[in-house]
């Protein structure tokens, strides 16, 4: 983490400009974190993304300031035409960083909880007046249609699901007792349900000299930290939630890790991370994928699903392949990503 950012925004577009066709098209789909509020011209997360990710990655930023996953909101992403766009770009890869602006709901304040914006709307779609277990759950459904949505995409994209930063500001109903305790267990839980990837912004975006002076929203090093987590845990393959099938797993304990999983326990404690890994045998050496000590039938896709190379290991495999890029080897034992340069 420690390059400097110089280029300007035409820089960017000079840099990588390679075809289209033959890039990873990544959507940044969020509220203001996304947007970048504040930067005021500075450089904002997706476009340090496309520095650490370089020219074979196309990173589009479908931020909307404000916005929450809660589809009955007023402030409903669903209805915006970044949610459109994102969808309609058909991304190889999304990441979904919304849950700020919903935990206004859960705000305590001399109201009471969740009334944020529920005075134009005191009803769920059944005409029943909420409750704070109703308005969880149906946040749960509709964070899980979200996943699902992008998921029906052309491209199946591999979706990527962060956990809120830190963020308090009682001015904007914003509360980081209500992130940590209600909002990132309820995106961790549709996470593990749904074995999308996670990646935890509330532990490793940590330094409060990384916020603004509101302290909700990364300023251009918070924005360039989030940029090197994020494309970190992109190039180094997918993150397993839930479960893991395969008797080569390990679990590892980590609090600091950028491609661990990390998470606050409900009662918002921080502690120890459990992450859940395939005990990876698979590397790469220049153009080709070398799988050491992996016995069986062996499959390498591409990031749109398509089948590039088939074949079987007796315990050592050497695959050439033909083109740079990303790929997903499956083996019996294991699913890994891969990047060729």
């Amino acid at each position: 983490m420690g390059f400097k950012i110089l280029a300007t925004a035409a820089m960017i577009s000079a840099l990588f400009a390679v075809n289209a066709s033959a890039q990873t098209r990544i959507a940044c789909v969020g509220n203001s974190i996304t947007y970048g509020y504040g930067l005021n011209g500075a450089t904002t997360y997706p476009q340090h993304l496309q520095y650490v990710l370089g020219g074979t990655y196309q990173v589009e930023n479908y931020g909307n300031s404000g916005k929450m996953f809660h589809k009955a909101s007023q402030e409903s992403y669903w209805t915006q035409p970044e949610f459109k766009k994102a969808y309609a770009f058909e991304p190889n890869i999304v990441i979904i960083e919304l849950g700020t602006n919903d935990s206004k709901y859960f705000f305590s304040g001399s109201e009471g909880n969740y009334n944020y914006y529920f005075y134009e709307y005191k009803q769920d779609s059944q005409g029943k007046n909420y409750t704070r277990e109703s308005l969880i759950a149906e946040m749960k459904k509709d964070y899980e249609a979200l996943i699902d949505t992008f998921l029906h995409n052309n491209h199946t994209p591999e979706i990527y699901v962060t956990l809120q930063p830190y963020a308090n500001n009682l001015g904007w109903f914003i509360t980081d007792s209500a992130i940590v305790n209600v909002i990132n267990p309820m995106i961790k839980e549709v996470a593990e349900k749904k074995r999308v990837n996670v990646i935890d912004l509330h532990s490793l975006l940590n330094k409060r000299e990384w916020l603004q002076a509101d302290s909700v929203h990364p300023n251009e090093e918070g924005a360039k930290a989030m940029a090197e987590i994020i494309g970190e845990s992109i190039m180094n393959g997918p993150i397993m939630t839930g479960p893991l099938e395969s008797s080569s797993s390990v679990i590892t304990e980590s609090s600091s890790s950028n491609t661990a999983l990390a998470s606050s326990s409900s009662d918002g404690k921080d502690g120890l991370t459990t992450v859940l890994r395939t005990n990876s045998q698979i590397t790469v050496q220049g153009k080709s994928i070398q799988l050491n000590h992996i016995s069986g039938t062996v499959e390498v896709f591409d990031l749109n699903g398509n089948l590039v190379k088939r074949s079987v290991s007796n315990g050592f495999l050497e695959l050439q392949m033909k083109l740079p890029g990303v790929y997903i080897v499956k083996t019996n034992l294991t699913t890994q990503k891969v990047i060729l340069k």
